[in-house]
């Protein structure tokens, strides 16, 4: 019963082992590309930032929407820095290689 088991799972074992070495490439390079990103975001937030609290180049400061806008660039700059996406997208494939392991143990 276990070999008709293990016969059964190893087109799963299979696709999971290929998708799992596939995800892990493709994790560690879009973490540099989204790394990248997140440092572009965040100077982006901090000129907002600058013209929030000083007005300068514009001579304004205050403005409720420029606040907004510093929030969501702090809060996207962290989502795409690695300790956002790509560290949740490794434990996800984290988990579907136990989940291979546990399919390889049967």
């Amino acid at each position: 019963m276990r070999i008709l088991f293990k016969m059964l799972l190893f087109p799963v074992s299979l696709i999971l082992t290929i998708f799992v070495a596939i995800s892990n490439f493709l994790i560690v390079k879009c973490a540099f590309i989204l790394n990248i990103v997140s440092g572009i975001i965040f100077i982006g937030t901090l000129a907002v930032l600058i013209q929030y609290l000083f007005g300068w180049p514009y001579g304004e400061p205050g403005h409720p929407q420029n606040l907004v806008v510093v929030a969501v660039g702090i809060v996207l700059s962290f989502l795409f820095s690695p300790f956002g996406l790509p560290t949740f997208a490794a434990w996800i494939v984290s988990k579907l290689d136990l989940l291979n392991d546990l399919i390889k143990s049967i």
